[in-house]
């Protein structure tokens, strides 16, 4: 398995997948990384539901399309061949998809709470999946299109939908590697704002 920190470099979004599937252990161990993750009071306020139904994939696939469009006004906001589409009309390739929710009554009060306990969890699931090879992508566009998607999975009301990953061996013209990023110097401040010295 590779070095913690050779992970993280060279995780990137996925947006290209191969259908072959993931091996359950392999899902098993990732879903339980997503587990590790910290929250508030270890309260552990999250549910993970796996998407692997070919007919599910597909119809969330048109939600996906259709949220872009409402949240562009039908124009494109993706990259010159990265297009909605396209992903909206591969999502039934995928192998998995999870979708992340977390459990209002537990985290009240403002929507960054309820973030600061599941987010942690999805990158833990990022970085485990990109140990084993796997490539995904972290997406909202969909809440857009919430309450339907909400409908198509069954999420009851107290619970509330914030992410959804697929994970997926990357195909061509993704692959996983280091991506550009910017020098710590460029973004990083000390002490307050502005303050580029050590």
């Amino acid at each position: 398995m590779p070095e913690f920190l050779d992970v993280v470099r060279s995780q990137r979004g996925t947006a290209y997948y191969k259908p072959d599937p993931i091996p359950d252990d392999v899902l098993d161990r990732i879903l339980e990384a997503a587990t590790r993750a910290p929250s508030g009071s270890n309260r552990q306020p999250w549910r993970f539901i796996v998407l692997r139904d070919r007919e599910v994939k597909r119809r969330m696939g048109e939600l996906y399309l259709e949220a872009q469009q409402r949240m562009t006004g039908g124009t494109s906001a993706s990259a010159p061949g990265e297009t909605p589409a396209h992903f909206s009309g591969a999502m039934e390739d995928v192998p998995a998809l999870v979708m992340f929710c977390v459990e209002r009554w537990k985290m009240r009060g403002s929507e960054s709470y309820r973030g600061a306990s599941i987010y942690p969890s999805v990158q833990n699931l990022m970085l485990a999946a990109a140990s084993f090879g796997l490539g995904t992508r972290l997406t909202t566009v969909w809440q857009h299109c919430y309450e339907d998607v909400a409908a198509l999975l069954g999420v009851p009301d107290e619970w509330e939908m914030m992410a959804l990953i697929p994970i997926g061996y990357p195909a061509p013209p993704d692959h996983l590697g280091g991506s550009r990023r910017k020098p710590i110097s460029e973004v990083t401040y000390y002490d307050k704002w502005g303050n580029a010295g050590a």
